[in-house]
């Protein structure tokens, strides 16, 4: 019996998700956590805590600009860009 694909649906469609979520924030940022999570929630997406942060932490374009105070606490600051210079 063969090896099984590496690219199983459930891969796909956790980087798809992700992707969805940096270009999203190519579009709409800088914003933060919370505002991602709730226009993932507002497209009908699930919320993966590990997509998230793979999506966040991960792609080359996604920068943190730092942090600042949101309803529930500190909260991250993320934004787009292919270069440093570009997130100012």
């Amino acid at each position: 019996m063969g090896r099984p694909s590496r690219w199983s649906e459930e891969r796909k469609a956790n980087r798809e998700q992700a992707e969805w979520i940096v270009g999203w924030l190519r579009t709409n940022g800088p914003a933060t956590t919370p505002q991602i999570i709730e226009a993932l929630e507002g497209a009908g997406r699930d919320v993966r805590a590990h997509i998230l942060q793979r999506a966040l932490r991960k792609s080359p374009f996604v920068h943190r600009l730092g942090s600042q105070e949101g309803a529930k606490g500190t909260v991250s600051l993320w934004a787009w860009g292919v270069e440093e210079d570009d997130l100012t």
